[in-house]
């Protein structure tokens, strides 16, 4: 196939645009994934929370569905992308677990689909959280993604 130099510098730059848009399609951030999210098209987090938590906010949840044992046990890190719908829906797309307890064994992908809800945002975008256990206590971290800082914290 012969490209001319413009066409091949409009693909270039069209390539450039897709990646820098903001906006993802079907893209897992972390090692495990799960593919029965609708991914079509989503945006990210930037450099402020743009999806907010409800009153029952993740850890809260976790907290509430894990079981005793998982509870009382867990230390480690959790790495979580969710996609939250316009309806404030979960889905989680992808995890890495640097946690004592197998993601399995968390059952973390039910409990988050059919419990963590958010307020409404205006599009489909992809949440991305650090949540780590430290025994009795809880950090947790929302992580925003732009061409300028890549990835880093936001409040």
């Amino acid at each position: 196939m012969n490209l001319n130099s413009n066409a091949l510098k409009n693909l270039f730059l069209f390539c450039l645009l897709s990646i820098f848009s903001g906006d993802l399609m079907a893209q897992h951030m972390f090692k495990e994934k799960f593919e029965d999210c609708k991914t079509k098209r989503f945006t990210t987090e930037k450099d402020s929370i743009s999806v907010q938590e409800n009153e029952k906010d993740i850890i809260y949840i976790l907290a509430n569905n894990f079981t005793e044992e998982n509870v009382k046990k867990i230390k480690g890190l959790l790495s979580l992308q969710i996609i939250v719908d316009t309806n404030g829906n979960s889905c989680l797309l992808s995890i890495t677990n640097d946690t004592d307890i197998n993601t399995k064994k968390l059952n973390i992908k039910q409990i988050i689909d059919k419990k963590l809800t958010w307020r409404k945002p205006d599009k489909k975008t992809s949440v991305l959280l650090g949540i780590k256990f430290y025994g009795t206590e809880v950090e947790k971290k929302r992580i925003g993604m732009s061409k300028e800082k890549g990835f880093h914290v936001i409040n």
